[in-house]
């Protein structure tokens, strides 16, 4: 059975200002390459097979310092984008808290759709789509995926079962790893949003 290890880019700049990224090009900030590498120091003598990333810059950043300890290519993978937040890039959170579709991407997350983006649900399917692409045939062996916080939930919920709205209850730190032991369309889960260094929670 294959193993999946999912992990959460870096923070940003943006992170901490809750301006909305969605696939913009925003790089990681100090702290955001500092956990890459703490990370990266963590998964270095552990075999890995393959390392899939998020084309978005703040994931491909983060996937690019786990390569070099790692010695692998980085593969971008579109299924692992960011979700879809259309007309929102760039605008604060705090700014459209009034908006019923910015309420809605919470509380019906499956179905709610920022203008010009896309359901959580339809995240969900082209992330698992990725996934399942990738370890096609695999058998045994692990393989790494950088992404987004709500492309990670997404994923572990498809596999465990979880609903989807409920599914924003998982915490999902930067840099941080979770892990999916995968048997068909289910799995067991090893671990969730582990952080190497406890300090960097701070």
């Amino acid at each position: 059975m294959p193993t999946v290890l999912l992990v959460r880019h870096g923070e940003t700049d943006w992170n901490r200002s809750g301006q909305i990224m969605g696939e913009r090009p925003v790089p990681l900030n100090q702290n955001g390459r500092a956990q890459a590498q703490r990370l990266a120091a963590f998964l270095k003598a552990r075999p890995i097979q393959a390392l899939y990333s998020s084309p978005v810059a703040r994931a491909l950043q983060t996937a690019e310092i786990l390569a070099s300890a790692l010695q692998l290519p980085v593969t971008p993978e579109r299924g692992l984008t960011e979700i879809g937040v259309g007309e929102w890039e760039g605008r604060y959170w705090k700014d459209l808290a009034e908006e019923m579709a910015r309420q809605n991407f919470y509380v019906i997350p499956e179905d709610a759709r920022p203008p010009g983006g896309e359901t959580l649900r339809e995240t969900q399917q082209r992330a698992v789509a990725a996934v399942e692409r990738a370890s096609s045939g695999l058998g045994t062996g692990s393989l790494l995926f950088v992404s987004h916080a709500d492309v990670v939930r997404a994923i572990v919920a498809h596999y465990l079962g979880f609903d989807l709205r409920t599914v924003r209850q998982i915490r999902i730190d930067h840099a941080s790893l979770t892990a999916l032991e995968i048997n068909g369309s289910t799995a067991d889960l090893l671990f969730l949003n582990y952080i190497p260094d406890p300090g960097s929670l701070g």
